[in-house]
């Protein structure tokens, strides 16, 4: 049968949750990689969705799986005997064995669906499955299949495949769920190209200006490609070229031995690795590359726009010519033989597509050509569409459904959150307990948040134990948590209700009108804006908040934890988390969004993926809502464009506001004043809003155009919701800020120390334009600690332009947080990127950067502690060590 496109789908599917999946493949990346792409996408979509993946204890995914902190149930290796040998009669009795274990691995995790990617690990998923009558889903990443899934293919409700030429039955083309990392490189050329391969140039030690030929045999190398490019390497730099050759294991002495005949200026230019961890790297610089035809390297570098010459493995049953006949047949790749690669077919073929550069950009016009067609077949969402079908073949919508009914409160019962003194799961314990529940929690270690938890009535235990869930029915968690947590393995075992945080918000707002606000930046303030608003006006709000509403006039706001309370109004605003796609968890009467900026590509993979989020959470809002967006962000403008038709269908509205002419909600006149405050402008002529046009100033306490950007909003917000125009700009004048958000921490020696929460480069980049004006001519100062090192990763170039708007900085070790170290990350990325020589220190100890940047401080000057890790601590740290300074 040929294969169809997956877009030709008939979509008619039915509205339940996607509650469990598991997935088969294991053994090599080509079966772990698109495996774990399509396993972040479908918990994207929806985290609650329970995830198990079947493997062996000795393939890579016993490394790679645990280490995203998914559960790994185990069969025992049986790979198929291609040809007739003793193992044929082995067979049956090794395969019964992997069968049964893959039935008890479904059943216990309550699978509705089995998704397979091959290999010997798929086969017992697939029989299994089928005694069951449980949906199959199958993934061919290869153009000629192999045995295991031309076996579950027979009976497969969905296959899924990378090249159009692959024949399975039912076969629809997907494409290649792309790695992480390579999905992020995609997104970032489209927003930066230049900014993106200048920051990999310098990574690599290459020069920018010259093309560079990427030579790469995978991770075990390939004599025939190291001996024919290294021979011709003289006349590849000649040419104008630099060449990053990836040998291969133990392989580099013998290319090293042929390049040292280079003269000694043109071997500069040719750069010899074994190995190259970060590969997206070198794929960011690349003009030109030569490589086998793997799967995954075929469908990387189309979906990058990357030439190839592409050398089949000439072992195999032949499928990686295969899996490169679409690309070169569109005119992106070249393709030849293992024994025809010789030094002189690479002069004829390669030598003359590294001619004249197109100006500006130091690709060739040929390279830059061949790229384009690459492009034009590559595809660059296949774990979107992969997640569609699983999706399909499970009974849910591939859109974007309503969320189901939350569950009522009075059945809850005796309710424990596990971690509960983050920032959002310690509001809903407040919450619960508010609204007369028996709540109790666990969290690694004590603090004053544990000490709130425990005024507001909530039992809570330091450290985690099974025991500390024996007596509840109802167990929280959050994203963090991980399945090998002893207290959600016994939740499990007793078989509990367990609810990810965001399903215990969504009961706690299912009796108010919901006020969801998201963006990447803004969140936590516009909401805390919002509440106090409100609250001013006599309406009384409930709010969950992640971050504490800072008093106002000394009076305490929310009780016990200040982000956190259960008013009498009914009204209900909640800072709505779009880390992990949990705000897809709430059907809001009013959704803000500050901003759809990418972040959290640790989590959505692609900047792509991201802005899909959004356009569901627009698409949740109740019929006849509203969406209030900020119309100077491109990301929330474009999210305005894809909501407004289906939107309107239903009633709804949209409402821009910024500063932006064609805004709804117009911020003009901006200054800065007091000793931290600032004044504003806003008008409108939205008949929503006001009969006729009004315009008025605004007086906030917090200093910062983004922050009058987030009044806008929340004073859109509640005119919406009936307040009186000059009554809520009053309550807006009442707003003193959230905890870590340009927080006053106090003064020593003439030096004020401010605490701020910012962790991306355009938070920061605001931050310090808001604190210029407030140092009222003293000096900048940051002490700032990096936040994921995936984050560190992607933006580091973009914290490095942010940083400079300071006069001194220290950059101290990356906070981890959820995520594993990772040794090729470190803060050496940002101040090595840094302009000015002598502006940025390194110091990895946060105790002796904290002491640094006040051995820097001077009277007057500002110093700011950033981001979102414990840097919150070092205030004081800088503050006791100022005040041990002799006075002037």
């Amino acid at each position: 049968m040929n294969p169809i496109s997956v877009d030709s789908r008939d979509d008619a599917a039915a509205h339940a949750p996607l509650r469990s999946v598991l997935l088969a493949g294991g053994g090599t990346a080509g079966h772990v990689n698109p495996l774990l792409a399509v396993v972040e996408e479908l918990a994207r979509r929806d985290s609650s969705t329970r995830i198990t993946v079947l493997g062996t204890a000795t393939g890579l995914e016993a490394r790679l799986v645990p280490a995203r902190g998914l559960t790994l149930a185990l069969v025992p290796r049986v790979p198929l005997p291609r040809r007739p040998t003793l193992d044929w009669f082995r067979l049956p009795v090794r395969l019964l064995a992997a069968v049964r274990a893959a039935g008890a691995a479904i059943d216990s995790s309550g699978a509705q669906v089995v998704v397979g990617f091959g290999g010997y690990v798929s086969t017992p998923a697939y029989l299994a499955a089928r005694r069951r009558r449980i949906p199959v889903v199958v993934h061919e990443a290869n153009a000629r299949p192999g045995l295991a899934n031309r076996l579950g293919a027979r009976w497969a409700a969905e296959v899924a495949v990378t090249f159009p030429g692959t024949r399975l039955p039912g076969a629809q083309v997907t494409g290649m769920p792309l790695r992480a990392a390579v999905a992020a490189l995609v997104d970032r050329l489209a927003l930066d190209p230049a900014g993106t391969r200048a920051a990999a140039l310098a990574a690599l030690g290459l020069a920018p200006g010259r093309p560079v030929v990427l030579v790469t045999g995978g991770s075990l190398g390939a004599v025939r490609l190291n001996a024919a490019v290294a021979e011709i390497g003289a006349e590849l730099v000649a040419g104008g070229a630099q060449v990053l050759h990836l040998t291969g294991t133990g392989k580099a002495d013998a290319v090293r031995d042929v390049v040292a005949a280079i003269p000694a200026g043109g071997q500069l230019d040719y750069h010899v690795l074994e190995y190259l961890a970060e590969m997206e790297l070198a794929y960011a610089v690349a003009a030109l590359v030569v490589c086998r035809s793997g799967a995954a390297t075929v469908s990387e570098l189309a979906a990058l726009g990357l030439p190839a010459v592409y050398v089949p493995l000439p072992i195999g049953n032949g499928e990686q010519r295969l899996n490169a006949a679409p690309v070169v047949a569109a005119g992106g790749g070249l393709l030849v033989d293992d024994a025809d690669l010789t030094p002189g077919w690479l002069r004829r073929h390669v030598l003359p597509l590294l001619g004249r550069a197109s100006p500006g950009e130091g690709v060739p016009q040929a390279l830059a050509a061949m790229g384009r067609a690459a492009a034009s077949v590559g595809v660059r969402d296949g774990a979107a569409r992969v997640a569609d079908l699983v999706q399909r073949a499970a009974g849910v919508s591939a859109v974007t459904a309503r969320p189901a009914a939350p569950v009522a409160l009075e059945d809850f019962g005796r309710t424990h959150l596990i971690g509960v003194g983050g920032a959002g799961m310690s509001v809903v314990a407040a919450l619960l307990c508010a609204r007369g529940l028996e709540v109790s929690g666990s969290d690694a270690r004590d603090g004053v948040t544990l000490t709130g938890l425990r005024r507001a009535g909530v039992t809570v235990w330091v450290g985690h134990a099974a025991s500390h869930v024996e007596h509840a029915r109802t167990v929280v968690v959050s994203t963090a948590v991980r399945e090998s947590n002893p207290e959600l393995v016994r939740a499990r075992e007793l078989g509990l209700v367990v609810l990810h945080r965001s399903k215990a918000l969504a009961a706690l707002m299912a009796d108010r009108r919901a006020i969801a606000v998201a963006g990447a930046h803004g969140k936590t303030t516009t909401s805390a804006m919002i509440a106090v608003a409100l609250a001013s006006a006599g309406l009384d709000p409930s709010y969950a908040i992640g971050g504490s509403v800072l008093p106002v006039d000394g009076a305490v706001i929310g009780g016990p934890l200040p982000g956190a309370h259960d008013g009498t109004g009914d009204v209900f605003v909640a800072e709505a988390d779009e880390s992990d796609g949990s705000f897809l968890a709430y059907a809001p009467t009013i959704a803000v969004v500050t901003n759809v900026e990418p972040d959290h590509l640790d989590h959505y993979g692609t900047r792509a993926a991201f802005e899909r989020a959004f356009t569901d959470f627009a698409a949740l809002i109740d019929d006849g809502g509203a969406l209030v967006a900020c119309a100077d962000d491109a990301g929330a403008a474009r999210l305005v464009e894809a909501a407004w038709v289906p939107l309107g269908r239903r009633g709804g509205r949209i409402l821009t506001y910024g500063e932006a002419s064609g805004a709804d909600v117009v911020v003009s006149n901006y200054r800065a004043a007091g000793a931290a405050g600032s004044v504003f402008v806003l008008r409108t002529l939205h008949p929503a809003l006001t009969a006729s046009e009004l315009e008025l100033e605004v007086t906030l306490a917090v200093p910062g155009k983004h922050n009058a950007l987030n009044a806008a909003a929340a004073w859109t917000t509640a005119r919406l919701l009936g307040v009186d125009g000059a009554a809520a700009a009053a309550g807006l004048a009442e707003f003193r800020g959230t905890g870590r958000r340009f927080e006053d921490r106090g003064s020593a020696r003439g030096v004020r120390v401010v605490d701020d929460y910012a962790h991306h480069p355009t938070e920061v980049a605001a931050l310090l334009r808001a604190a210029r004006p407030v140092a009222r001519g003293g000096r900048v100062l940051v002490l700032f600690q990096p936040h994921l090192y995936s984050r560190t990763r992607l933006f580091a170039a973009e914290f490095a332009a942010a940083l400079d708007l300071a006069d001194r900085v220290v950059v101290t070790d990356v906070y981890g947080a959820r995520e594993d170290p990772d040794p090729a990350v470190t803060s050496a990325l940002i101040t090595s990127r840094m302009g000015a020589a002598g502006k940025a220190e390194l110091v990895p100890d946060r105790i002796d950067a904290a002491r640094c940047v006040a051995e820097r401080a001077e009277p007057g000057d500002l110093v700011l502690t950033v981001g979102a890790g414990d840097v919150t601590e070092l205030a004081q740290v800088v503050l006791d060590a100022l005040a041990s300074r002799p006075a002037p």
